[in-house]
């Protein structure tokens, strides 16, 4: 899974995703972006991090409060851009609702979760 990405239109933070690649035998999600970042992101940490409201709630006493952990094996079945802000992932668990910021990805990547699940 690589993509390649040429746009610099994006809103909320000053790099721009340039490819996506699954490594680490299919277990990290490897961003490069064109400021020259790299953000590796576990599979588990990502999953466990879906911001959507099935996983966080519509308040947070109805969080489920997900953790890398609950998910040892995880894989993307898919993933597509979402405009020019952000990415759907469909997950191997049948999870599909989940939305991740470019944004996100980004400072996910400076995380000490994201480098130490």
């Amino acid at each position: 899974m690589t993509q390649e990405y040429t746009s610099r239109e994006h809103a909320s933070i000053g790099a721009f995703p340039e490819s996506l690649e699954l490594t680490d035998g299919d277990s990290v999600l490897q961003i490069g972006w064109d400021d020259g970042t790299v953000t590796r992101l576990p599979l588990s940490v990502l999953r466990a991090a879906c911001a959507c409201a099935v996983c966080q709630g519509h308040h947070p006493s109805q969080s489920l409060n997900l953790q890398p952990e609950q998910f040892a094996g995880i894989a993307i079945a898919d993933v597509a851009p979402v405009g020019r802000y952000a990415y759907h992932i469909v997950w191997s668990d049948g999870h599909d609702t989940g939305i991740y910021s470019l944004k996100m990805l980004y400072e996910m990547g400076g995380s000490d979760i994201a480098n130490n699940p």
